[in-house]
């Protein structure tokens, strides 16, 4: 794949990423999900689709490097809130997150190196993007003024544990759930002798298909924040 269409491929999967940001995220945060904690929280279903998003951009590149920058370009359609809402932690914190989210991912997949997307090396990827992630999230947080996890057994317990453990534990499960629903539904078109006769790769590094997703993207992230 030439250099253009790596870049088009991963503007496309960072739209993609910015889009479920957007909305998901919009609707997550609502009380009545809030209510629910970690079980509908964004921890635990927002960033297993941003792996897995990863996963399928870098099947379809074959560049590693398109990960961390489709984790910029998801991050600086975030950042186009602050339009609206000034230069905030609200704004800012979630587009940090972002890029370290990417970077993790970025590290299992060098140390892994997958070569289907459903596949057990991408759940060995995502467990250990996603421990790597909430690690790092705890100490940015600690960083900024938050709970120092290793002050007291009580505060490992209720912020260390809870992220590390417990949220993600709920997000590997869940995306267990999900690569296993769609490898059977796969193998199932395939005993099937189902083909698909469309050609993705013609639309995901198209421009067209990247400039689309991008101004929807960013029209999404802007009209949500105002929410």
């Amino acid at each position: 794949m030439s250099k253009v269409k790596i870049l088009l491929t991963t503007i496309t999967f960072g739209a993609i990423w910015g889009i479920v940001e957007a909305t998901l995220g919009t609707v997550l945060h609502l009380p009545f999900f809030d209510k629910v904690g970690m079980f509908a929280a964004s921890s635990t279903i927002i960033i297993p689709i941003a792996y897995a998003l990863m996963a399928l951009c870098y099947k379809k590149t074959g560049s590693l490097f398109s990960v961390p920058l489709m984790g910029v370009i998801a991050s600086l359609i975030k950042l186009m809130v602050a339009f609206f809402v000034r230069f905030i932690p609200s704004v800012y914190n979630p587009a940090i997150y972002i890029i370290v989210e990417s970077l993790c991912m970025f590290g299992a997949l060098a140390i892994f190196k997958p070569k289907d997307v459903l596949s057990l090396r991408t759940l060995a990827s995502i467990i250990v993007a996603n421990t790597l992630y909430q690690a790092s999230f705890l100490l940015i947080k600690m960083s900024m003024g938050g709970t120092n996890i290793f002050a007291s057994q009580a505060a490992w317990i209720n912020v260390g544990e809870k992220y590390l453990f417990k949220f993600n534990c709920v997000a590997i499960l869940y995306t267990f759930a999900v690569g296993s629903t769609i490898y059977g539904i796969l193998h199932l078109l395939r005993k099937l002798n189902f083909k698909f006769k469309f050609d993705f790769n013609k639309i995901i590094n198209s421009p067209i298909t990247a400039a689309t997703l991008s101004i929807v993207a960013i029209a999404a992230t802007l009209t949500l924040s105002l929410i």
